[in-house]
């Protein structure tokens, strides 16, 4: 037996003996105070969610429907809630919901732990449990498991429950944001608010007016007074994706937030006092950012009190095929029977290195949705995997005297997708470095030049790293 089982209840840890026993049996149980704390990981369709246990009163027509909608997508959840009475529990629970178990004996009984095996085993063979082919089954991996990260039980439980900041390495895609909310579930924060920013998706003014917050008047637009992520976490966790990309600035700021616990908000005197959580994520090596300036060595050895690096999905090749055949399950629709992953498609997938990962193995999956057909699936697989070789060099002596391998262009005709986004780096790159010269370097009139939004002309300049080069001369305006 394994996975994960979800105990709802307000004083989880009054219910240790029945933890106890329940891990014996080979199951991780995950304690939670309230329903709305279990939706987050009873949606996540790549946990393995035997049961949830619950000993918290359901008889509101919202926590029926929100159950309804957990055992349509999970057939073989058990529902095991333990109650009083009978009235306790709102009428419509013991007609509508499949898999649906009353257990009349309190949690902490002697006899709960052997009522629970009995519902997880009737559960998973009785009449709700299809037998179909391989394809229809839902049992994968988490995307976060301790068999996927080489990381214990013990170990995720004791990192969440230690309140220190954490830091998330790994490549765009992998289930870094899966494994912080993860941590985060574990943690004495997890009924607290969970915030998540992108440091490379805004520019860094709006990130430090989304972070510290602002007062009115505090700059143009600023009409109203705004609290910052920081403070509407209070409690909380926050997750700084992507911080190998902010800004140095903002860098020194949010270390002072990290040393004194406070935040200012923007245009303002005041000084807010926050208790708030830090995880922060990267697909960047910021020891190589710290040698090129790009990152502050005390931020770093400040976050980096716990690192946790996530593989890619092509270092963990055996999760590929359950954890696609779960996130087709995921976007099938409703009533609908999904096509079967053919051995010929299960080895193209394999042979795929997923330069995307998990993201990238979803898309898929939605594509095998719309073209009902495993062999051109396989197929597009294939070519992607195939290695891009360049046509034989022509001699030196036919390159010269201008001949060409017939499409026009001397020499070889291969361009990588490396080449492309260099080029469009480095074209883009001169295309501001020239309005900025044509405007004395008004960036406002560079923008207007370029007919672009002024902050997206901002972004892009902290995006390229323009001023910093500039003022190393590596490229001039």
């Amino acid at each position: 037996m394994s996975g994960v089982i979800l105990l709802i209840g307000e004083n989880p840890q009054s219910h240790e003996t029945l933890i106890q026993s329940l891990k014996l049996d080979g199951y991780s149980v995950l304690p939670v105070r309230t329903l709305p704390e279990a939706l987050p990981h009873l949606r996540n369709p790549a946990l393995v969610i035997p049961a949830v246990v619950s000993n918290v009163g359901m008889r509101r027509q919202a926590d029926l429907d929100t159950i309804l909608e957990i055992c349509a997508s999970r057939p073989h959840l058990a529902l095991i809630l333990a109650v009083d009475e009978l009235h306790d529990l709102h009428s419509e629970f013991r007609t509508s919901v499949r898999g649906l178990h009353i257990l009349r004996t309190p949690l902490d009984h002697e006899d709960s732990h052997g009522a629970i095996r009995e519902a997880i085993e009737a559960s998973a063979t009785g009449p709700s449990a299809e037998k179909g082919p391989e394809a229809l089954r839902i049992v994968a991996n988490d995307l976060s498991s301790p068999a996927s990260f080489h990381y214990s039980e013990t170990f995720l439980s004791r990192v969440g429950m230690a309140d220190v900041p954490v830091l998330l390495h790994g490549e765009t895609g992998v289930g870094k944001e899966v494994m912080a909310r993860r941590l985060c579930a574990y943690s004495a924060r997890a009924g607290k608010p969970f915030l998540k920013l992108n440091c490379a998706a805004l520019p860094s003014e709006l990130i430090e007016s989304e972070l510290f917050g602002y007062e009115k008047g505090a700059f143009t637009g600023a009409t109203i007074d705004k609290p910052g992520k920081f403070e509407l976490a209070q409690g909380g966790t926050i997750l700084l994706d992507e911080i190998g990309d902010m800004d140095i600035r903002l860098q020194a700021k949010l270390l002072q937030v990290l040393q004194d616990g406070e935040v200012q908000p923007l245009g303002s005197r005041r000084i807010v006092k926050v208790d708030v959580r830090v995880m922060a994520a990267t697909h960047r090596d910021l020891r190589k950012g710290i040698e090129e300036g790009a990152f502050r060595e005390d931020l770093y050895y400040r976050l980096n009190v716990i690192n946790i690096v996530i593989p890619p999905l092509r270092e963990r090749r055996d999760e590929i095929i359950p954890l696609a055949e779960t996130l087709l399950l995921r976007h099938l629709p409703a009533g609908a029977k999904p096509p079967f992953i053919t051995k010929e498609l299960q080895d193209a997938m394999l042979a795929y290195h997923w330069p995307g990962n998990v993201r990238e193995v979803e898309n898929v999956m939605r594509r095998f949705l719309v073209y009902q057909d495993a062999n051109v699936l396989a197929q597009e697989l294939k070519r992607l995997s195939a290695p891009i070789t360049a046509p034989p060099e022509k001699p030196a002596a036919q390159v010269a005297n201008g001949k060409n391998n017939g499409n026009g262009h001397g020499g070889t005709n291969v361009v990588t997708m490396d080449h492309l986004e260099r080029s469009s780096r480095e074209a883009e790159t001169r295309l501001l470095l020239d309005a900025l010269g044509a405007t004395r370097w008004n960036r406002r009139q560079a923008a207007a030049q370029l007919n672009i939004d002024y902050k997206a002309f901002l972004y892009k300049l902290q995006k390229y790293g323009i001023v910093e080069k500039v003022k190393r001369g590596v490229v001039s305006a």
